[in-house]
């Protein structure tokens, strides 16, 4: 028998410092190693030789939207490590631990991510419709060391 199925809809994240957030949406949660499969060479009667062979992972950025609000600290959280006007970048000392958690339909932890080492690389402000009824989003775009999922 499987564990309990998780739905979709109940989840979180957070890296350090970064809290107390209405999360919308989270995608790119993604490892991928693409194997070497070149023919390596021809051996005796011409039979052709291959083999798969293992590569460097390759993680995907996390996509994170959250509903915006007075609070700016992913604005400035982003600024730090990407600026870019004469002023020195502080994304070395900016980079956070961060994690994505699911939950069960009781409010409890039932599988969790680290994302390693990450900072914002991309800031998408909200758009903004004076006929919309929509609420207004942030998203920010995370370029990591790595994901393990330990839940």
């Amino acid at each position: 028998m499987p564990g309990e199925f998780l739905t979709a809809c109940k989840f979180y994240f957070e890296a350090d410092g970064i809290t107390e957030k209405v999360i919308k949406e989270i995608s790119g949660l993604g490892v991928e190693s693409t194997p070497a499969q070149e023919v390596h060479g021809s051996t005796k009667q011409g039979k052709v030789t291959r083999q798969a062979t293992p590569t460097v992972a390759q993680f995907t950025n996390v996509t994170i939207q959250v509903i915006a609000t007075s609070d700016k600290d992913l604005y400035d959280w982003y600024e730090k490590c990407n600026k870019n006007m004469g002023e020195a970048s502080q994304w070395t000392s900016n980079r956070k631990a961060g994690s994505v958690t699911a939950y069960d339909q009781a409010g409890s932890p039932q599988a969790r991510w680290e994302i390693v080492n990450c900072y914002p690389c991309k800031y998408t402000g909200p758009t903004l419709t004076a006929s919309g009824g929509d609420m207004a989003n942030e998203t920010i775009e995370l370029v990591h060391e790595g994901i393990k999922r330990v839940q």
